[in-house]
Order: C-alpha cells, then structure tokens, then sequence
C-alpha cells in the first residue's frame, strides 16, 4: 500500500499521553509511542570493491503499527502509523512526501 503523508489533527501527542493508552500500548504492541531517539540508526559505511564505490546508508529498526481508531475524524481510507519513534523527525518525512507500507 502507498500515501502520502499528512499531517493529522494534532492530537496524537494527547491520546498517546492517557494513561488508559500508555498502559496497554507496551503490553499489547511491546512499545510506548513516541519515546525512542528520533535519529536512532545503523551507520553502514561505504566501500569500494573491484574498482568501484558503493555508498553507505542509513538504517532504521523499525517496528511500526498501523492504527484506526474506532472513533475518528478521518477518513476511512486514512490509516495512522505509531511506532517507538518519531517516524516524521526519524526519517525526515514532510507532508505530502509519498511512502510505501507493508502491513
């Protein structure tokens, strides 16, 4: 599946911040959203083999959930994506930059 991201209500911040949700999120996805370093990845390095030059990378760990909560203003073809970290600071994401998911 692709989109493009967009920016939400604003209120993620909020509900993620209920306690009622901060109990059940590590127990039942293994995870607070939200609370990893923002530019936690693997640095592999570049090199050079048989006279060529392979860039290095950035690589993230992701484990993401793709959400729809039951109550909502959004559209029902809209999904929403929490994951440990910041996924628009981690990855450097601006609405309307489009993106793959994999569910």
């Amino acid at each position: 599946m692709h989109g493009k991201i967009t920016s939400g209500l604003g209120q993620a911040g909020y509900f993620l911040s209920r306690e009622g949700y901060r109990r059940q999120f590590p127990e039942l996805l293994g995870f607070l959203p939200f609370l990893a370093e923002a530019t936690a990845s693997i640095q592999i390095r570049g090199f050079c083999e048989e006279k060529k030059s392979f860039g290095g990378c950035h690589c993230y760990r992701l484990d993401a959930i793709a959400i729809r909560p039951k109550k909502s203003r959004h559209p029902p073809e809209m999904i929403e994506i929490i994951a440990p970290m910041n996924l628009r600071r981690g990855l450097n994401l601006k609405d309307g930059d489009r993106v793959d998911v994999l569910l």
